[in-house]
């Protein structure tokens, strides 16, 4: 998904509502989210033992959301609006 693709996904929602990340759909999860950043992929690894060489990829940059804390189980209105099976 790029930036833009998820700005529309968003456009309709009321800007002041809270976004949570949901997870493990057989088991599912709510996060806050952490950080968010954008970060060369190509960029070498120092702690791989030359600088000069990153791994290549199709991608550049890319936008990373971090994972803030678990909040508790996904609510079971968010199970059914993603098409999840019913929490356990």
């Amino acid at each position: 998904m790029t930036v833009n693709e998820l700005r529309k996904a968003l456009e309709d929602f009321d800007g002041d509502l809270e976004v949570r990340l949901a997870f493990q759909p057989s088991w599912p999860f709510e996060y806050s989210i952490g950080r968010v950043t954008e970060a060369d992929v190509n960029a070498a690894d120092p702690a791989d033992g030359d600088p000069e060489e990153g791994v290549e990829t199709e991608e550049e940059n890319v936008v990373y959301i971090g994972e803030g804390s678990q909040l508790g189980y996904l609510p079971y209105g968010a199970c059914n609006e993603l098409d999840w099976k019913e929490r356990r």
